[in-house]
């Protein structure tokens, strides 16, 4: 006799449960879940983009803030004049 074990993530009493429900009641659970991620995701994306169009309307209404990378900030290294001669 082959003995059963939990998997990780899902206990022993968990997998005989939903072994014994219809393949209808698991079908429908799987397309809610999927139904709830994707409008989850829509969701987050649609917040996104518009913090992203809030920030363009705020970048050109104040004037163009370039984005400046650190070595640019800098500023370019001093020329060393020529001792030698």
């Amino acid at each position: 006799m082959k003995s059963q074990r939990a998997i990780v993530g899902a206990s022993l009493e968990a997998i005989k449960e939903r072994r014994s429900q219809r393949p209808e009641a698991r079908e429908a659970a799987r397309k809610q879940a999927i139904k709830e991620a994707k409008e989850k995701k829509a969701a987050s994306a649609a917040s996104k983009k518009a913090d992203k169009a809030k920030n363009a309307a705020s970048a050109a209404k104040g004037g163009a803030a370039r984005i400046q990378s650190k070595q640019g900030s800098k500023g370019s290294a001093p020329k060393v004049a020529a001792k030698s001669r």
